[in-house]
Protein backbone atom coordinates (compact mmCIF):
# COMPACT_ATOMS: atom_id res chain seq x y z
CA UNK A 1 0.00 0.00 0.00
CA UNK A 2 1.35 3.44 0.61
CA UNK A 3 1.55 6.68 2.54
CA UNK A 4 0.92 10.11 0.99
CA UNK A 5 0.88 13.48 2.74
CA UNK A 6 -0.25 16.99 1.85
CA UNK A 7 1.39 19.28 4.40
CA UNK A 8 -0.50 22.57 4.17
CA UNK A 9 1.67 24.17 6.85
CA UNK A 10 4.96 23.59 5.04
CA UNK A 11 3.27 23.82 1.62
CA UNK A 12 4.42 20.52 0.19
CA UNK A 13 3.20 17.10 -0.86
CA UNK A 14 5.09 13.88 -0.24
CA UNK A 15 4.77 10.14 -0.68
CA UNK A 16 6.70 6.95 -0.21
CA UNK A 17 7.80 4.99 -3.29
CA UNK A 18 6.72 1.39 -2.64
CA UNK A 19 4.75 -0.57 -5.24
CA UNK A 20 3.72 -4.05 -4.20
CA UNK A 21 1.51 -7.07 -4.75
CA UNK A 22 0.30 -9.98 -2.66
CA UNK A 23 0.38 -13.28 -4.52
CA UNK A 24 -0.54 -16.88 -3.72
CA UNK A 25 1.83 -19.28 -5.46
CA UNK A 26 1.73 -22.96 -6.39
CA UNK A 27 3.18 -23.92 -2.99
CA UNK A 28 -0.06 -22.46 -1.54
CA UNK A 29 1.84 -19.86 0.47
CA UNK A 30 1.09 -16.15 0.34
CA UNK A 31 3.93 -13.87 -0.68
CA UNK A 32 4.52 -10.14 -0.69
CA UNK A 33 6.62 -8.70 -3.54
CA UNK A 34 7.64 -5.07 -3.72
CA UNK A 35 10.05 -2.49 -5.06
CA UNK A 36 11.07 0.94 -3.73
CA UNK A 37 13.06 2.36 -6.66
CA UNK A 38 10.92 1.87 -9.76
CA UNK A 39 11.17 5.51 -10.86
CA UNK A 40 7.38 5.54 -11.24
CA UNK A 41 6.29 8.07 -8.60
CA UNK A 42 2.86 8.57 -7.03
CA UNK A 43 3.22 12.34 -7.49
CA UNK A 44 2.69 13.95 -10.91
CA UNK A 45 3.91 17.55 -10.87
CA UNK A 46 3.10 20.45 -13.17
CA UNK A 47 4.24 24.07 -12.89
CA UNK A 48 1.39 25.33 -10.67
CA UNK A 49 -0.55 22.19 -9.78
CA UNK A 50 0.23 18.68 -8.59
CA UNK A 51 -1.58 15.34 -8.68
CA UNK A 52 -1.08 12.85 -5.83
CA UNK A 53 -2.13 9.26 -6.47
CA UNK A 54 -2.53 5.85 -4.89
CA UNK A 55 -4.31 2.67 -5.88
CA UNK A 56 -4.22 0.32 -8.85
CA UNK A 57 -0.92 0.63 -10.75
CA UNK A 58 -2.21 0.23 -14.33
CA UNK A 59 -4.99 2.78 -13.83
CA UNK A 60 -2.66 5.21 -12.06
CA UNK A 61 -0.43 4.99 -15.14
CA UNK A 62 -3.40 6.08 -17.26
CA UNK A 63 -4.18 8.97 -14.90
CA UNK A 64 -0.57 10.16 -14.96
CA UNK A 65 -0.46 10.04 -18.75
CA UNK A 66 -3.76 11.95 -18.93
CA UNK A 67 -2.50 14.51 -16.39
CA UNK A 68 0.71 15.18 -18.32
CA UNK A 69 -0.52 14.93 -21.90
CA UNK A 70 -4.27 15.53 -22.09
CA UNK A 71 -6.50 16.94 -19.32
CA UNK A 72 -9.42 16.25 -21.64
CA UNK A 73 -12.48 16.24 -19.38
CA UNK A 74 -14.51 14.53 -22.11
CA UNK A 75 -12.18 11.55 -21.98
CA UNK A 76 -11.44 10.78 -18.32
CA UNK A 77 -9.23 7.81 -17.41
CA UNK A 78 -10.76 4.70 -15.89
CA UNK A 79 -11.32 4.60 -12.15
CA UNK A 80 -13.24 1.39 -11.46
CA UNK A 81 -12.62 -2.34 -11.66
CA UNK A 82 -15.66 -4.59 -11.37
CA UNK A 83 -17.70 -1.55 -10.33
CA UNK A 84 -15.42 -0.52 -7.47
CA UNK A 85 -13.19 2.55 -7.33
CA UNK A 86 -9.49 1.65 -7.27
CA UNK A 87 -7.97 5.13 -7.71
CA UNK A 88 -7.31 7.52 -4.83
CA UNK A 89 -6.29 10.98 -5.99
CA UNK A 90 -5.90 14.57 -4.92
CA UNK A 91 -5.34 17.64 -7.06
CA UNK A 92 -3.59 20.53 -5.33
CA UNK A 93 -3.20 24.15 -6.42
CA UNK A 94 0.41 24.88 -5.48
CA UNK A 95 0.17 28.61 -6.03
CA UNK A 96 -2.73 29.02 -3.59
CA UNK A 97 -1.92 26.02 -1.36
CA UNK A 98 -5.36 24.45 -1.57
CA UNK A 99 -7.09 21.25 -2.62
CA UNK A 100 -9.00 21.52 -5.88
CA UNK A 101 -10.36 17.98 -5.85
CA UNK A 102 -9.96 14.71 -3.99
CA UNK A 103 -11.33 11.20 -4.46
CA UNK A 104 -11.06 8.36 -1.96
CA UNK A 105 -10.62 7.95 1.76
CA UNK A 106 -8.23 10.28 3.55
CA UNK A 107 -7.47 11.46 7.07
CA UNK A 108 -6.99 15.13 7.95
CA UNK A 109 -5.61 17.05 10.91
CA UNK A 110 -7.11 20.41 11.90
CA UNK A 111 -5.99 23.21 14.19
CA UNK A 112 -7.93 22.88 17.46
CA UNK A 113 -8.30 26.65 17.82
CA UNK A 114 -9.09 27.79 14.29
CA UNK A 115 -10.42 24.55 12.75
CA UNK A 116 -8.14 25.23 9.77
CA UNK A 117 -6.98 22.11 7.96
CA UNK A 118 -3.27 21.47 8.53
CA UNK A 119 -2.50 18.25 6.70
CA UNK A 120 -4.04 15.36 4.76
CA UNK A 121 -2.96 11.72 4.77
CA UNK A 122 -3.87 8.68 2.66
CA UNK A 123 -2.79 5.05 2.51
CA UNK A 124 -2.20 2.07 4.73
CA UNK A 125 0.34 4.05 6.73
CA UNK A 126 -1.82 7.16 7.08
CA UNK A 127 -2.60 6.88 10.81
CA UNK A 128 1.05 6.26 11.69
CA UNK A 129 2.21 9.17 9.54
CA UNK A 130 -0.46 11.48 10.93
CA UNK A 131 0.51 10.69 14.52
CA UNK A 132 4.17 11.36 13.79
CA UNK A 133 3.51 14.52 11.77
CA UNK A 134 1.35 15.92 14.57
CA UNK A 135 4.41 15.75 16.84
CA UNK A 136 7.20 16.88 14.53
CA UNK A 137 5.63 18.63 11.48
CA UNK A 138 8.04 16.86 9.09
CA UNK A 139 6.76 14.83 6.12
CA UNK A 140 10.03 12.91 5.75
CA UNK A 141 10.05 11.80 9.36
CA UNK A 142 6.33 10.99 9.20
CA UNK A 143 6.70 8.68 6.20
CA UNK A 144 9.84 7.06 7.61
CA UNK A 145 7.94 6.45 10.85
CA UNK A 146 5.04 4.84 8.95
CA UNK A 147 7.46 2.55 7.12
CA UNK A 148 8.52 0.99 10.42
CA UNK A 149 4.93 -0.04 11.18
CA UNK A 150 3.46 -0.74 7.75
CA UNK A 151 4.64 -3.41 5.28
CA UNK A 152 3.35 -1.43 2.35
CA UNK A 153 5.19 1.87 2.97
CA UNK A 154 8.84 2.43 2.11
CA UNK A 155 11.22 4.78 3.90
CA UNK A 156 12.15 6.42 0.57
CA UNK A 157 10.41 9.80 0.32
CA UNK A 158 9.47 11.78 -2.78
CA UNK A 159 8.27 15.37 -2.39
CA UNK A 160 7.36 18.63 -4.08
CA UNK A 161 7.93 21.87 -2.14
CA UNK A 162 5.60 24.65 -3.31
CA UNK A 163 7.60 27.50 -1.78
CA UNK A 164 11.11 26.70 -2.97
CA UNK A 165 10.10 24.81 -6.09
CA UNK A 166 12.40 21.98 -5.05
CA UNK A 167 11.40 18.42 -5.89
CA UNK A 168 13.02 15.00 -6.01
CA UNK A 169 10.39 13.15 -8.05
CA UNK A 170 11.58 11.14 -11.02
CA UNK A 171 11.16 11.95 -14.69
CA UNK A 172 7.71 12.02 -16.30
CA UNK A 173 7.16 8.25 -16.19
CA UNK A 174 3.64 6.96 -16.78
CA UNK A 175 4.54 3.50 -18.08
CA UNK A 176 3.16 0.77 -15.80
CA UNK A 177 5.76 -1.68 -17.10
CA UNK A 178 8.39 0.42 -15.30
CA UNK A 179 6.96 -0.83 -12.01
CA UNK A 180 6.75 -4.49 -13.04
CA UNK A 181 10.24 -4.49 -14.58
CA UNK A 182 11.65 -2.91 -11.43
CA UNK A 183 9.94 -5.52 -9.22
CA UNK A 184 11.39 -8.36 -11.27
CA UNK A 185 14.87 -6.86 -11.57
CA UNK A 186 15.38 -5.07 -8.24
CA UNK A 187 12.44 -6.08 -6.08
CA UNK A 188 12.19 -8.20 -2.94
CA UNK A 189 9.94 -11.01 -1.76
CA UNK A 190 8.68 -12.07 1.66
CA UNK A 191 6.82 -15.24 2.62
CA UNK A 192 3.84 -13.99 4.62
CA UNK A 193 3.35 -17.40 6.24
CA UNK A 194 6.60 -16.81 8.11
CA UNK A 195 7.02 -14.38 10.98
CA UNK A 196 8.14 -11.03 9.57
CA UNK A 197 8.30 -7.48 10.87
CA UNK A 198 7.02 -4.45 8.99
CA UNK A 199 10.55 -3.22 8.30
CA UNK A 200 11.94 -6.59 7.13
CA UNK A 201 13.60 -6.40 3.73
CA UNK A 202 13.01 -9.94 2.47
CA UNK A 203 14.94 -11.79 -0.24
CA UNK A 204 15.97 -10.28 -3.60
CA UNK A 205 13.36 -11.57 -6.06
CA UNK A 206 15.84 -12.13 -8.89
CA UNK A 207 17.64 -14.64 -6.64
CA UNK A 208 14.49 -16.51 -5.62
CA UNK A 209 13.57 -19.88 -7.13
CA UNK A 210 9.96 -18.83 -7.77
CA UNK A 211 10.72 -15.62 -9.67
CA UNK A 212 9.58 -17.15 -12.98
CA UNK A 213 6.18 -18.01 -11.50
CA UNK A 214 5.75 -14.45 -10.24
CA UNK A 215 6.83 -13.05 -13.60
CA UNK A 216 4.12 -15.17 -15.26
CA UNK A 217 1.51 -13.80 -12.85
CA UNK A 218 2.43 -10.21 -13.76
CA UNK A 219 2.59 -11.02 -17.49
CA UNK A 220 -0.90 -12.56 -17.47
CA UNK A 221 -2.36 -9.83 -15.26
CA UNK A 222 -3.07 -12.23 -12.40
CA UNK A 223 -0.78 -10.10 -10.24
CA UNK A 224 -1.08 -6.32 -10.27
CA UNK A 225 1.35 -3.89 -8.67
CA UNK A 226 -0.45 -1.28 -6.66
CA UNK A 227 -0.43 1.17 -3.77
CA UNK A 228 -3.99 0.60 -2.52
CA UNK A 229 -5.70 2.54 0.23
CA UNK A 230 -8.05 0.93 2.82
CA UNK A 231 -11.67 1.88 2.20
CA UNK A 232 -10.90 3.30 -1.23
CA UNK A 233 -13.72 1.39 -2.96
CA UNK A 234 -16.36 3.18 -0.85
CA UNK A 235 -15.85 6.32 -2.96
CA UNK A 236 -18.23 6.49 -5.91
CA UNK A 237 -17.56 8.36 -9.14
CA UNK A 238 -21.06 9.77 -9.30
CA UNK A 239 -22.11 12.38 -11.84
CA UNK A 240 -21.77 14.99 -9.08
CA UNK A 241 -18.20 13.97 -8.30
CA UNK A 242 -17.31 13.91 -11.99
CA UNK A 243 -18.70 17.44 -12.30
CA UNK A 244 -16.48 18.50 -9.38
CA UNK A 245 -13.48 16.98 -11.16
CA UNK A 246 -14.31 18.84 -14.38
CA UNK A 247 -14.52 22.11 -12.43
CA UNK A 248 -11.15 21.37 -10.84
CA UNK A 249 -9.51 20.56 -14.17
CA UNK A 250 -10.84 23.79 -15.66
CA UNK A 251 -9.07 25.60 -12.80
CA UNK A 252 -5.92 23.59 -13.50
CA UNK A 253 -6.00 24.70 -17.13
CA UNK A 254 -6.24 28.34 -16.06
CA UNK A 255 -3.38 27.95 -13.58
CA UNK A 256 -1.25 26.15 -16.19
CA UNK A 257 -2.18 28.62 -18.98
CA UNK A 258 -3.54 25.85 -21.18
Amino acid sequence: MTTTIYDMVSKKVASDTRWSAKVTLSDRNDYFVYVDDSGFDKIADRENTVLVLAGNGPLIAKWKEWWYTSLDTNNLPETDIDGENVVNLMIVDKSNNEILFDAGQKKALFCELSSIMLSVFAGSGDIHAASCWYSNRCVNTAIESASKLDYFTSNVVRYVDFTSGNSNISEMDYNYSSIVNAIMERGFIMNLSESTAANDVGTPLNQHQIKDEINTLFTTGNAVASAPVPGMSTFKWSDKNKEKLVTAINKVKVLENI
